[in-house]
């Protein structure tokens, strides 16, 4: 059992992808020191967080007008960059 991994449950997931796609795989997981799998897993891993953050930023990016106009929202602003503890 590889006890690197978080202790979370994992389910296997099977692929097809093309033998360059393989190939490039491999070579890339051996010069980083990692195992097909492990780079498998930052790439989606990675990309999984990406879609999330750009899911944010568009929902983010349709409430601006809100924050902008309405004055539940902007009473907060004076509290805006402010550190708390």
């Amino acid at each position: 059992m590889d006890h690197t991994r978080e202790a979370q449950k994992t389910r296997r997931l099977n692929i097809l992808v093309s033998e360059s796609l393989v190939e490039s795989l491999t070579a890339t997981a051996k010069s980083r020191g990692l195992t097909v799998s492990a780079l498998v897993r930052q790439a989606v891993e990675r990309e999984c967080r990406q879609s999330r953050e750009e899911a944010l930023a568009r929902v983010a990016e349709a409430l601006a007008p809100l924050y902008k106009t309405d004055k539940e929202l902007t009473a907060f602003q004076a509290l805006d960059g402010e550190e708390f503890l």
